[in-house]
């Protein structure tokens, strides 16, 4: 990647916020700064001009084939779900109507995680992996994060204890800059940065408190000389919660759209004044990239020849997903 070129992105569509209640402004605030995060990892992958080229990658390069070893039936029904689940994502793309895209996150929210978990469960399964749940599978890719097993674009992640954040792997990123604003415009490369480590910040803060809500009643350290769950933490009950957990990614970013996907949440964003379709657009670009990774994985260790198998026999016709990966960026 020319680290000296100038990435310019696209002029987003200008906000306009109409006079509401507190609780209304408040709630459109929130969703402005929820679709802020997923324009930035969208901008953040696309300004990276070798993406597609894994063959410059070691962890690649290394990857042997196990073809005789893989449950081809297994992978075959984890593919077809996630691809037929991409489809159904993807047809929004030909709708154009600004009310279907607002409504559609009931659906789209689902679709969009559903799909890179279960192409990156495909590829985990080809490596001997068994886990069969969400923590464990979003783990285990973490770990692969930090081991270096991804291209630079999506290899970023957070770690640390509390109120401690650190940001790996964004190149030229230190820290959250003071005064940047999560609901305004994204102009350049450095409010992409800024949005998407505000991301992993509020997402590793939010993982530690469903951790701190499982744990509490059941763990001494936690609880007062009376035996009382505490209601306020200090640094070091907090310190604890952090101990052993794991860095927070891409994956992990994703999985909040699965959580956000009930009726409540998604009602919140149906009545924001957000562009709903250029939030499509950057949840699809996000999730062909994924898939096209972890596809490039699979094929590598497969062998094309058995991967087209299945791709070809796909039952309906998925050639701007599944087949135009395969065939612009995959068998080359």
């Amino acid at each position: 990647m020319n680290r000296n070129k100038t990435y310019t992105i696209p002029t987003l569509m200008p906000f306009s916020i109409t006079p509401q209640t507190p609780e209304t402004l408040a709630a459109n605030f929130a969703a402005k700064v929820f679709f802020n995060h997923f324009s930035a990892i969208k901008h953040y992958i696309a300004s990276f001009d070798d993406r597609y080229e894994l063959r410059q990658m070691a962890y690649y390069n290394r990857l042997a084939s196990r073809g005789n070893q893989i449950d081809v039936a297994e992978i075959k029904k984890l593919l077809w779900n996630a691809w037929s689940t991409e489809q159904a994502l993807r047809i929004g793309s030909l709708i154009d109507n600004a009310d279907y895209y607002r409504y559609a996150l009931h659906w789209s929210f689902p679709q969009a995680y559903y799909s890179v978990f279960l192409v990156l469960k495909a590829f985990q399964k080809t490596q001997g992996c068994t886990s069969n749940n969400h923590d464990g599978t979003i783990n285990q890719f973490n770990q692969s994060v930090i081991s270096g097993h991804y291209p630079q674009a999506i290899n970023f992640y957070a770690r640390g204890e509390w109120k401690e954040t650190v940001f790996c792997n964004m190149t030229g990123f230190l820290s959250i800059e003071e005064e940047f604003n999560g609901a305004g415009k994204i102009q350049n490369i450095q409010d992409a940065k800024n949005q998407l480590a505000m991301f992993l910040k509020s997402t590793r803060e939010q993982n530690a408190k469903a951790k701190r809500d499982r744990i509490k009643r059941n763990d001494s350290r936690f609880h007062s000389k009376k035996g009382k769950t505490l209601a306020n933490f200090s640094k070091a009950h907090w310190n604890i919660i952090y101990e052993n957990m794991p860095c927070t990614s891409i994956m992990n970013l994703l999985y909040r759209l699965r959580i956000k996907a009930n009726y409540h949440d998604v009602e919140t964003f149906v009545n924001a004044d957000v562009d709903f379709k250029q939030f499509h657009e950057h949840l699809v670009f996000i999730v062909d990239y994924l898939n096209f990774i972890h596809e490039a994985y699979i094929a590598k260790v497969m062998g094309n020849t058995m991967y087209e198998d299945i791709l070809n026999n796909f039952p309906i016709n998925i050639s701007n997903g599944p087949k135009q990966r395969f065939e612009k960026h995959i068998c080359q």
